[in-house]
């Protein structure tokens, strides 16, 4: 029964709604308008959505409603929707407001399963001091899709190179080298990416640190307000193929709940950004950017709702920026700190900015930064970097519409201090 349970939970969590990702709206300031819903519904019946349809939800959002066939069908209606109005007025979807084959199928195959299958035995047992440490490094500022629209970035193979240079430097993280997976632009494609969790998976032990560093776009909110993972070969034609050609967070979650390290440090410097899809045709509603919205700097990153998705926690861990660090770096215990962590480099409905000052992107020079300042401790390393991350945005992007850059960290236990570099002698 317990694991039953176990399984519906989760499966209702990764369909939870999310209110505008984080953003409090009445339906009275909606700009949809019945033009757009119609515009939106002949678009279903000309691409093979027979039996979708949108409505209004009570947030004045594009809403899905109808019949769909498969899972498939379901993204194709919800990306055209977001051609039309934008990510920002689409709703996430729920199996209650549509009709969908699929769906019904996986509860029938759970309950199935769950008569032959043992839940595995999962200890809340702390680990002990940390054996060996293992590291995935990602940067990708250049797509093989480029022809198709994706911008490049400038600075995410030098954040991605730094975070690297860092972890194996004898005098800072002090990683074996061969323990290190670094891949970057041409490298780093789904499939590689996907075989070096794999790698790991079979590598990490339950004493081990598991460090996972990634650098790249991020994909438009998914159809459960997801923003995932684009690598070298995501595809963006047909629209929706974006979802199925980039890491989801479905493949995080998979790798988090498959690895037997206790300590996971998980770092996207990651948003989904308009500008770095403008110049793709029919891929942003006209104007490039959501309706109602003012300009096309509009972004998503990982919302809490995601966090909780991807650890796969009853009860994240989320602190309030008032931290304040009780111990000097490097004294007795720090290297107790364990569990699962996932840091972001921005807030959920913002971008994660780039800088020509530091030829880097703002969060990673100032966290690595803060690492190096801290012994490698990555909670004091977090609220280190927060502040002046927030202050370097809105001062160097101010006029391109940016109000604020705030990392997120969510966590599976309350002792997360974990040390990236390696215990200095005491």
């Amino acid at each position: 029964m317990r694991f039953i349970k176990f399984f519906i939970a989760i499966f209702l969590i990764s369909m939870a709604v999310v209110p505008m990702q984080g953003i409090e709206i009445k339906a009275e300031d909606s700009p949809i308008t019945t033009n757009h819903i119609s515009r939106i519904n002949d678009l279903f019946r000309q691409n093979n959505v027979p039996k979708g349809l949108v409505v209004l939800d009570k947030y004045g959002r594009v809403e899905l409603k109808g019949e769909y066939s498969d899972e498939r069908e379901v993204d194709r209606a919800f990306s055209l929707a977001q051609t039309v109005v934008g990510p920002k007025w689409v709703s996430p979807v729920t199996p209650e407001e549509i009709k969908v084959k699929a769906w019904e199928k996986s509860f029938s195959d759970l309950f199935k399963r769950a008569k032959v299958l043992t839940p595995p035995v999962r200890g809340d047992e702390p680990p002990g001091p940390i054996r060996n440490r293992y590291a995935i490094v990602v940067g990708i500022g250049k797509f093989i899709h480029e022809k198709q629209g994706i911008s490049p970035l400038e600075f995410t193979v030098k954040d991605a190179t730094n975070f690297y240079q860092f972890l194996i430097d004898p005098k800072m993280g002090g990683f074996p080298k061969n323990n290190v997976i670094f891949l970057t632009d041409q490298n780093a494609t789904r499939n590689n990416i996907a075989k070096a969790f794999d790698q790991i998976k079979g590598l990490a032990q339950p004493d081990d640190l598991v460090t996972i560093y990634m650098s790249t776009h991020g994909t438009p909110p998914d159809k459960f307000g997801g923003v995932h993972i684009v690598t070298y070969d995501t595809k963006t034609q047909p629209r929706e193929d974006v979802w199925y050609t980039s890491i989801t967070d479905a493949m995080l979650k998979e790798f988090i709940e498959n690895l037997k390290a206790k300590r996971l440090v998980m770092i996207l410097d990651i948003c989904f950004s308009n500008g770095a899809f403008k110049n793709i045709p029919g891929f942003l509603p006209p104007g490039g950017k959501s309706i109602g919205v003012a300009n096309e700097s509009e972004g998503y990153s990982v919302s809490k709702k995601q966090a909780k998705r991807i650890l796969g926690a009853k009860d994240i861990i989320v602190e309030e920026p008032t931290y304040v660090k009780t111990e000097p770096s490097g004294s007795k215990g720090l290297d107790d700190g364990w569990g699962k962590v996932l840091i972001s480099a921005s807030s959920e409905n913002e971008k994660s900015w780039e800088s020509y000052r530091y030829h880097n992107s703002i969060f990673t020079y100032h966290f690595i930064k803060g690492l190096s300042r801290n012994n490698g401790n990555i909670r004091d390393a977090f609220y280190y970097s927060r502040p002046l991350v927030n202050e370097d945005a809105v001062k160097e992007w101010r006029d391109e519409g940016c109000t604020g850059q705030h990392p997120q960290v969510n966590a599976t236990n309350s002792n997360w201090n974990m040390r990236l570099s390696q215990a200095r002698a005491r």
